[in-house]
């Protein structure tokens, strides 16, 4: 699914040789994550519900007024018709006009409300809704930074390429297979690296299930304690160098709670395989596609996003590969 959607878009840039990674990596990433939630294949549908989404996300960090013309108020009105759109989706599958064998069809298999696992229709809403957000716009944001290294980083680039057009050449299956993206060994560590220096999640918010010391200080049981990853990530006693980018400090496995990309322990990052997954899938498709080059290095942020997005949207010059 990921995978043809990729290749699709890698065509369409060899085409325009002109185009704005992040704005790419948002509707892929989008579609992937909607097309294997709820199954949608309507583009009109779908163009629909991912503005509705990118004002829901715009509002999560908007001062609490709810006025009309507000970035908040705009988000409570894109909630309200992406609820609506989704109590339709579930009437549609109980009343048998479609099924689907995705993510919402799991969700529907138990509602018993005799059952300790049934959701409510809300509860299932929201559920989907937190999914989307939370895979499409840090995939994307990830995808876009590791662009942005890579063209920093002709001989990693380089490297990179030429051991993914070995992998092209002996499976010419597609989709890659997950056993193929398991033999892509060098470019897991380009993800990982790529990971690290983005650090897309920087806060992990916790809350302490009882009293305890840490670092000489006290923590209260209920005590909400912020883990900052991207103290962790440039942390020089832990990372040599951490302001390089160098995919081989992952040749070793790093120290424990020190890699926190999806943070560490029970609450991990339910989407972690799939995010590493589609990194791996369009990196193949890009490097053995084209080459490019970054036409805007400015490296400002984009002001009220809720993860670091490059405010350029880190435009590039495609060169197709023959």
């Amino acid at each position: 699914m990921f995978d043809e959607l990729t290749v699709e878009t890698m065509r369409v840039w060899k085409e325009k040789r002109c185009v704005i990674v992040l704005d790419y990596a948002l509707k892929i990433t989008f579609n992937a994550i909607c097309k294997m939630l709820l199954s949608l294949e309507d583009d009109n549908e779908m163009e629909a519900l991912r503005n509705d989404v990118s004002e829901v996300t715009e509002a999560l960090l908007a001062f609490p007024l709810r006025f009309p013309g507000t970035r908040f108020n705009r988000g409570l009105k894109a909630r309200e018709r992406i609820m609506d759109t989704l109590r339709e989706k579930m009437a549609m599958r109980r009343n048998g006009v479609e099924c689907k064998n995705d993510f919402l069809e799991h969700l529907l298999a138990k509602d018993n409300p005799d059952s300790a696992e049934s959701l409510t229709d809300q509860q299932i809403s929201d559920n989907i809704l937190t999914l989307i957000i939370a895979g499409q716009v840090t995939t994307a944001s990830a995808i876009t930074w590791m662009v942005k290294y890579l063209d920093e980083n002709k001989e990693v680039q380089n490297k990179l390429r030429e051991m993914q057009l070995e992998i092209a050449l002996k499976n010419s299956d597609t989709p890659l297979r997950l056993e193929t993206l398991n033999d892509m060994h060098y470019a897991s560590k380009i993800v990982k690296e790529s990971l690290r220096m983005a650090t897309v999640v920087s806060w992990f918010p916790r809350v302490a299930l009882k009293d305890c010391q840490l670092g000489g200080f006290q923590i209260r049981k209920d005590w909400i304690v912020n883990v900052n990853a991207r103290s962790a990530h440039y942390d020089s006693t832990i990372y040599d160098e951490p302001m390089k980018f160098d995919p081989s400090r992952f040749d070793e496995d790093p120290k424990p709670y020190s890699f926190l990309a999806f943070g560490a322990g029970g609450r991990t990052c339910l989407g972690m395989n799939l995010a590493k997954e589609m990194m791996l899938v369009f990196l193949h498709h890009l490097v053995t596609t084209c080459r490019w080059e970054v036409t805007d290095a400015d490296p400002s942020l984009e002001k009220w996003a809720m993860f670091p997005r490059l405010r350029s949207g880190c435009p590039i010059r495609v060169i197709p590969i023959n």
